[in-house]
């Protein structure tokens, strides 16, 4: 069974016990967070993009330290190989090999690029010293030449291989075409070498070299490099056809071909610079575009996330506030509200006079549909609350009905016997009739019980009485008097309002006390000051006891007020009693009177408050030898309290 409840108990941590401000919160922090997440991404791949390009345009800047060393290089060996003095010294070959140097980085270029960027200047150096050392043969020096071309060209492709962008790679086919224009000045030169040995094979040569000039030269046409260098390299191809020709027919010599050949070299120089440019300007147009990407995209998603989490806040306190409100408005109703209501239509108030206040949530969605639920529901257990009361009311003018015609009856039969035994000198006689008398009495204590369950209050006396005589008014309607020890008594007086209450009530607890405990124990009245100018009333018994489980039960209802339920008929003392003393500001608590497993008895401690004294002085102890008089009042006491159904 205990596992059981266990399992039923309530988990915090399953999503189902979560309170709503938790769900709300993850409900809105998922998509938030995802799209912040989205949105970083995006953020992060153009920053990534931006380092690629801006990457790429360092890699780039060695293109242009390539281009100046390898014309240094083939400018050098291009002379020797013409017969021309060299337009090429010692320093300019240092300068292009240290600036070349200085751009091979391998963590930039990667160690395989740099690698064959390396070795590319040992053998542009080897070439150079071989040209202008004239160590070699010319055609050596032709190869040797036309093998170093071919490796810058590599590097080359491998350079512009690590871009990705069209433009880059449109601008960098270009360049590779004017590069291949510009290789064909050296296959016309090498066409020279072989002129005089072998005239035709060098026109044919050289020829071919020209008509692959003139179509790579159109490719360039209309690109970008095409900034009027094409034309002027299509003239310069066309003077050199024509000086070709004029050295094949007419003998003409060989230093004007030369000539307009290393002519041509410049414009190329400066279109593969212009396409190095145009290169770097494209990857830093990128790359300044990717940032800026990338600082717009950062800037829309949080401009996007923040409209977003205004908006979510809006849409959750639009559901939390109407939520506390219905939780804090239902359990003010529950508490306070309702009970008070129901309170006062069990005080006779009017349910259509006693309002509610609705709950304060007006809005027409769930939300407020649960709220007028909720009225609905107060409204309703107001409703049900007037019938009870009203039903209440019937049933009390009933039980009030029945209880004075039956006291009416009552009364005349103890007027009869009391005059009986004034008249009977007869002592087993009127023993008789005294105990016709005690059951008459009892009889009438139950009718005015029942008068008390009603809440009919009964005429009180004006003027004050004794202590002694509210004692011994409350002895006289018990049968076994001469148990009872009046202990210190006060000389004081009780108020006469409450003085047929307090008879009733001590009479219950007398006679409990009497019939809960055997001849010839006594039952013993002790009063004894209390804090305020109160005094406390001790009635101590040495019965059966009460076990501790139904001792604190019957203190609560002595507590509570005694309001009758279900059970009313079968403990009408321990109703009587706490009725009695929250209608005159008393209370009454039982305690058992010894210490013992058996038989401990029970003591009943009344506290009379200081505003039901007057002139309070205590006396010396008293005991019971003769039957008290009967203290008679307008209106009676009663008590139905027999065998089974006393206060135990």
């Amino acid at each position: 069974m205990n596992r059981q409840r266990r399992r039923r108990l309530p988990r915090p941590s399953r999503l189902s016990n979560w309170r709503l401000v938790h769900k709300l919160a993850v409900l809105l922090l998922i998509p938030l967070l995802a799209a912040a997440a989205l949105g970083a991404l995006r953020a992060g791949a153009k920053l990534d993009e931006a380092r690629r390009f801006d990457a790429l345009s360092e890699q780039i800047a060695a293109i242009p330290a390539l281009f100046d060393f390898s014309y240094v290089v083939i400018a050098a060996s291009t002379s020797i190989s013409l017969g021309l003095p060299t337009i090429a010294d010692q320093e300019q070959i240092v300068e292009s090999t240290r600036n070349l140097e200085l751009h091979a980085d391998p963590e930039v270029l990667g160690a395989a690029i740099a690698g064959s960027i390396a070795r590319l200047v040992d053998d542009g150096r080897a070439l150079h010293e071989s040209a202008l050392g004239r160590s070699v043969s010319t055609k050596e020096l032709e190869r040797l030449t036309v093998d170093f071309l071919t490796r810058c060209e590599g590097v080359y492709r491998a350079v512009l291989d690590l871009a990705e962008n069209t433009e880059v790679l449109t601008a960098g086919t270009d360049m590779l075409n004017a590069w291949t224009a510009q290789r064909t000045l050296l296959d016309q030169t090498n066409a020279l070498g072989l002129l005089a040995a072998n005239p035709e094979a060098a026109l044919i040569t050289a020829q071919s070299a020209m008509h692959v000039e003139e179509s790579t030269l159109g490719l360039l046409r209309g690109t970008s490099l095409d900034n009027g260098r094409i034309d002027e390299l299509f003239e310069n191809l066309s003077l050199r056809q024509r000086q070709l020709a004029g050295m094949v027919s007419d003998g003409n010599p060989e230093t004007e071909l030369e000539g307009t050949m290393l002519a041509a070299f410049t414009p190329y120089k400066e279109m593969n610079n212009r396409a190095v440019e145009q290169i770097t300007s494209t990857l830093d147009r990128l790359t300044s575009n990717s940032r800026a990407v990338a600082i717009r995209d950062a800037a829309v998603v949080a401009a996007i996330l923040t409209i977003a989490l205004v908006v979510a806040l809006a849409v959750a306190r639009a559901l939390s506030v109407p939520l506390r409100r219905l939780r804090d408005g239902t359990l003010a109703s529950a508490h306070h509200e309702l009970p008070a209501a129901i309170e006062a239509v069990k005080n006779g108030a009017d349910v259509d006079t006693v309002r509610l206040h609705p709950i304060d949530v007006h809005t027409s969605e769930e939300i407020g549909e649960v709220a007028r639920a909720v009225d609905s529901m107060n409204s309703e257990a107001l409703r049900l609350a007037g019938e009870q009361a009203h039903l209440r009311r019937q049933v009390a003018i009933m039980f009030e009905t029945l209880a004075r015609r039956n006291r009416t009856l009552v009364d005349q039969q103890l007027s009869l016997i009391e005059s009986l035994e004034y008249q009977e000198k007869d002592p087993a006689r009127l023993q008789s009739l005294f105990s016709l008398d005690h059951l008459a009495a009892r009889i009438r204590r139950t009718g005015d019980s029942l008068l008390v369950l009603s809440d009919s209050r009964p005429q009180t006396r004006a003027a004050p009485t004794p202590l002694g005589d509210i004692l011994r008014g409350a002895v006289s309607q018990v049968e076994d008097y001469q148990r009872v020890r009046i202990g210190r008594t006060p000389s004081g007086y009780l108020v006469g309002a409450a003085v047929t209450d307090v008879v009733h009530l001590l009479t219950e607890l007398v006679d409990n006390a009497l019939r809960a405990s055997e001849a010839p124990s006594s039952v013993n009245f002790e009063f004894s000051a209390a804090v305020g100018g109160g005094l406390l009333l001790e009635i101590a018994d040495s019965g059966v006891g009460i076990p501790p489980d139904a001792l604190s039960e019957i203190n609560a209802r002595l507590t509570a007020g005694g309001d009758a339920d279900v059970s009313a008929p079968r403990r009408m003392g321990l109703y009587v009693v706490g009725r009695l003393a929250a209608r005159n500001g008393m209370s009454v608590r039982l305690r058992p009177t010894f210490d013992f497993d058996s038989n401990a008895g029970i003591t009943a401690s009344v506290y009379f408050p200081p505003e039901l004294l007057v002139e309070v002085e205590h006396d010396t102890p008293t005991r019971m030898t003769e039957r008290p008089r009967r203290l008679h009042l307008p209106d009676g006491w009663a008590r139905h309290l027999d065998e089974s159904e006393t206060l135990r």
